[in-house]
């Protein structure tokens, strides 16, 4: 199970009150890792939200260092959003309805203002993920999860038709895919503090530039079950998303 620490802030634009939580210890059941670095510890995604939608006032603004002034591990006297009010800015993953919404709260916030590269980095980020979401885990389609018990009927045949349908919207929004997907990569080559383990060849990859992924993952210093996976896909020539270990 996982366990999280409480902090308080406030919106700095109309002083509503927020509850956030901190990952505590990682006593989790099962961690699962993708080959575009998002992680889930019990569906839980690990990377912390900065970027926060009033759910009171529409404002948008960054809580990204807990010594801010207006962040207390304190519970104010007073009325609070829970967390899960405005975590993802209260979109649901259960269908790709909430999905779609999730990449146009991201488009919206990377056209509303110009940011740091640090910023644009962690906003394309999760942008990328948000488009991969779509049909993240789409080797579930297959009967063998139905066939093997690893889930009911319903339940199987509910998540098949979302990703089935999943997989036709990110095709449809992939001119979007791809130019959001260019411009991480051209600020990580910039900025290659910023860079993720292995994220520039997997980019290389969801990009359908194998023979590029494949030259700088030859390059790696050890080969791991991730390195070996990720060349394994670049020969079958497979752009999508998949699940490393899990």
């Amino acid at each position: 199970m996982l366990k999280f620490d409480p902090y308080y802030f406030q919106c700095p634009n109309c002083q509503a009150w927020f509850e956030g939580r901190n990952l505590k210890s990682e006593l989790v059941n099962e961690a699962i890792l993708y080959s575009d670095g998002k992680i889930l510890y019990d569906n839980y995604i690990t990377t912390r939200q900065k970027m926060i939608l009033c759910p009171s006032c529409g404002h948008s603004f960054w809580v990204e260092n807990p010594t801010e002034p207006f962040i207390t591990f304190q519970k104010p006297d007073t009325a609070i959003y829970s967390w899960n009010t405005w975590r993802f800015f209260g979109i649901s993953f259960s269908d790709n309805r909430g999905k779609l919404a999730l990449i146009k709260h991201y488009q919206q916030f990377l056209k509303k203002s110009s940011y740091e590269p640090k910023r644009e980095i962690y906003l394309r980020r999760l942008l990328w993920w948000a488009y991969n979401d779509l049909h993240r885990n789409f080797h579930y389609i297959r009967w063998k999860y139905f066939l093997n018990g690893f889930m009911s009927y319903g339940v199987w045949s509910a998540y098949r038709r979302m990703l089935l349908e999943g997989e036709k919207l990110f095709i449809k929004n992939l001119k979007n895919y791809n130019a959001n997907l260019n411009r991480l990569l051209q600020l990580l080559e910039k900025h290659p503090e910023e860079q993720v383990d292995l994220e520039l060849p997997e980019i290389y990859r969801e990009l359908r530039q194998f023979d590029q992924a494949k030259a700088l993952l030859d390059k790696a210093t050890s080969r791991t079950h991730f390195t070996n996976e990720m060349i394994r896909h670049s020969k079958w020539k497979d752009s999508r998303v998949f699940m490393v270990t899990g």
